[in-house]
């Protein structure tokens, strides 16, 4: 360890009191609790629950609670029969319903949701590596459920940072992450996908089988079923299994010298991942900036990359992490921070072909200037993920639904995150405007905006989140109206079921 990163370790001790134990589904608990008449089939009934068990809202609330769907009843299926049949009853008799598997979300389309019925996953959560080397996950499990088991046998595939996302809800956007420069996005690793339809067929789409909707399900999969599991290809642990990190503190007034030493390390090598970024501390409303570098392989490699930043940092902290204490332990422990649910969450984000430095000074300016006129924002973030482009890249654009192959050199984001609600429309405000900022070809480096949809907000024209290739927009449309031709499947960026509608 060289120096100590006290304004990272001073944020999360702060913030500690707020993180949730993250773990794999709770068992369900409700002795004493009288059961009602739902209406349901007596085949499912026990299965189906509403607002006066005791557990409703544990099993009903989701990670982000602005502009939230809300929920009248809980389905919880334990087997793909129960869904089958709970699915061809909700779809007969024209009742609304939102499959959970980790609750995360941002886009505000989801507010159309209103007590609806949430179909929550938990009960399948399990992970297990195979024989021959893949890995299969049920929609319940989180990022952590799928790196667990695959650390252990020493092997690795590309997921998230944050431990509480559901690696299945993730994967459907793309699934963006640090081994993607080795390994390609985590849609690029999907063999096959057993999925309900809305009228509780359960099939499954690989390369063999459903091709268009195998190929649909990598990067626009929300729109066509309930995906109750994934098989993932998988490989061996690189280094094994070790990653090298190193945190670094900077003053504000190194924001341009950092982004032009990022720019200069673009395009990165393979096994590095660089997150910057930007907040305050909690009680002092000091503006921070931090790095976070983790490279997959021995720490020596890791360092040459360190010290481009050493030397004008205010601190640097060096760890060695296994894959599966990376989530938990990396950046300080702020990733596991960020699963606490039930906070609001204003969320704009686009990727960026290189970052504007004159940009990203005046935004930590008047980021720093936003949260002191609205302190109760001051658990807020603004991000920038600079990942490793080559296992994307290598790829044909045709690969599946993704269409940002070439789009997502950054991700900029900007999270304004709050309990009280009276910052609202001051939140929305300034995210949405740095975000229109980044957008501008001169800033952002691309001709047209790419949104991730995993970080869009909603606004966005859909051409935007899933390509303006007419021979996209045409095969999307194409399979959202073969597997899921009554639109159930539409509450989150749905595909225009019309050519026309696309915009």
């Amino acid at each position: 360890m060289v120096g100590s990163s006290n304004v990272v370790r001073s944020l999360v001790s702060l913030l500690w009191a707020a993180s949730p134990v993250i773990s794999g589904a709770l068992p369900v608990h409700w002795a004493g609790f009288e059961r009602q008449e739902t209406g349901w089939p007596t085949s499912i009934d026990d299965s189906v629950f509403n607002s006066s068990w005791p557990s409703f809202g544990e099993k009903s609330q989701r990670w982000n609670a602005y502009m939230a769907p809300s929920f009248n009843q809980v389905f919880l299926p334990e087997t793909e029969q129960v869904l089958s049949e709970g699915l061809r009853y909700m779809t007969s008799n024209n009742i609304s319903f939102l499959a959970k598997s980790g609750g995360h979300g941002y886009s505000i389309e989801l507010a159309a949701a209103q007590n609806v019925v949430m179909i929550n996953m938990e009960k399948f959560n399990y992970s297990r590596v195979n024989a021959d080397g893949t890995a299969t996950i049920g929609s319940g499990a989180t990022f952590l459920d799928l790196i667990r088991p695959l650390a252990a046998a020493g092997r690795q595939v590309t997921t998230g940072s944050c431990p509480c996302v559901g690696a299945t809800g993730a994967m459907l956007g793309g699934g963006v992450g640090r081994l993607q420069g080795l390994h390609g996005l985590t849609s690029d690793n999907v063999r096959k996908v057993r999925l309900a339809l809305w009228n509780g067929t359960v099939i499954e789409a690989s390369e063999k089988v459903n091709k268009d909707l195998f190929w649909a399900v990598r990067g626009a999969g929300q729109n066509f079923g309930v995906v109750i599991e994934t098989t993932f290809q998988t490989y061996p642990a690189v280094n094994g299994g070790m990653h090298y990190e190193a945190n670094l503190a900077f003053s504000v007034d190194k924001v341009k010298k950092i982004i032009d030493d990022m720019n200069a390390l673009v395009p990165l090598p393979a096994p590095l991942s660089l997150i910057l970024v930007g907040s305050v501390d909690p009680s002092t409303l000091e503006t921070i900036v931090a790095l976070n570098l983790v490279y997959a392989g021995p720490r020596e490699e890791g360092r040459k990359y360190t010290r481009h930043f050493q030397n004008y940092s205010l601190s640097v902290e060096e760890n060695m992490y296994s894959w599966d204490e990376l989530p938990i332990k990396g950046a300080g422990g702020i990733t596991l921070i960020k699963c606490a649910k039930g906070q609001n969450h204003v969320m704009y984000g686009l990727g960026t072909k290189r970052l504007d430095a004159p940009s990203f000074v005046r935004l930590w300016s008047e980021f720093g200037d936003f949260i002191k006129a609205n302190p109760a924002a001051n658990s807020s973030t603004f991000l920038v993920e600079t990942f490793a482009q080559q296992g994307i890249k290598k790829l044909p654009d045709d690969y599946s639904a993704f269409p940002h192959r070439d789009g997502v050199e950054h991700l900029v984001e900007f999270e304004i995150a709050f309990d009280d609600t009276s910052v609202s429309k001051a939140a929305d405000a300034f995210a949405k405007r740095w975000r229109d900022h980044f957008a501008q070809p001169k800033i952002s480096g691309y001709k047209e905006t790419h949104i991730y949809q995993n970080y869009a907000h909603g606004d966005e024209p859909l051409s935007q989140l899933y390509g303006r290739e007419k021979w996209r927009q045409q095969r999307l449309t194409a399979v959202k109206n073969k597997f899921d031709p009554r639109g159930v499947f539409s509450s989150y960026h749905p595909i225009p079921q019309s050519l026309d509608a696309w915009r």
